[in-house]
Formats: C-alpha cells, structure tokens, sequence
C-alpha cells in the first residue's frame, strides 16, 4: 500500500531521484499520449513521496521533477533532434525508455545552465543503470557528453 510520507533525503539525493522519476513519467508520457500537465499531476498525488513495495524511498525534488518534464515537452522537437543528431547510428532507436533518458538529460544540458554538467551527466548514468546494463550506461554518457559539447 502506498503511505504519503514526508520528503526524505538530502537535496542531492532529492534530485537524483527527481531525474529518474522524471525520465519514468516522459516514458508514460509518450508511451500513453498523456500531456506533461497530467503525468506531473498523477506523480504528485500517487507516487513522490509514497512508499513503494512496503521501502521507503527518497522523495523526489519535486520542483526539479515539474521542471524537467514540462521542459521536454515543451521542448520535445528540438531535444529530439539534438538526440539524434548526437547519437551514433546503432542506438537503439526504438528504445522509448532510453530515448526519455536522453530527452530530459539533453533538456537538462540545454536549459538548465544553473547545474554543473558534470553533475547531470553523472546521474542521468545512475538513472540508466537502474534500468539497463553497463552498454547502456556507457552509451549514455557518450551521448549526453556529445550533447554537452554543443550546448555548453
């Protein structure tokens, strides 16, 4: 059952966990045709800050979390063409989980010159080895440094 429970973790760890979150919700977003309004809307209310599986989770940042996600879609045309433009061609481009993690690492590197990019980089690394093996990682770290480049 999930219990609301009152922000944890430091503003750090609160971030990172903001970035995976965020990465989640644009996944849903394009995988179920949801508007940012309404995934940030249903993350707020059923799953930052609840517990999950009976483990108590760090609580995301939920403005950095808000952020993000209405950034990618408000940005989508553009983050995507930079996506492609900076991966190589045997990506896995139909990928959707990992194209949402290069989406809001590139909105990130983009938009958000008010965090080091070393910083962002490295947790979008975290956020894929939550979900992808060390291919992955590595790749993610190629492309968003790629991104960084042209950005920054």
């Amino acid at each position: 059952m999930n219990n609301p429970q009152k922000d944890t973790g430091s503003a750090k760890a609160r971030k990172s966990s903001a970035r995976l979150m965020a990465v989640q919700a644009v996944y849903q977003m394009h995988k179920n045709d949801q508007s940012a309004k309404e995934v940030v809307r249903e993350y707020f209310d059923h799953r930052i800050g609840m517990e999950v599986d009976g483990q108590r989770m760090v609580s995301a940042d939920r403005e950095h979390f808000s952020n993000t996600v209405q950034g990618v879609a408000e940005n989508f045309d553009q983050l995507q063409e930079m996506v492609v433009k900076n991966r190589s061609r045997d990506t896995l481009t139909n990928e959707p989980l990992l194209n949402a993690l290069f989406l809001c690492g590139a909105y990130e590197l983009m938009l958000r010159s008010d965090i080091d990019y070393p910083i962002i980089i490295s947790d979008y690394v975290h956020v894929a080895q939550a979900f992808f093996d060390e291919s992955e990682s590595g790749l993610v770290n190629a492309v968003l440094d790629s991104i960084r480049k042209t950005t920054r």
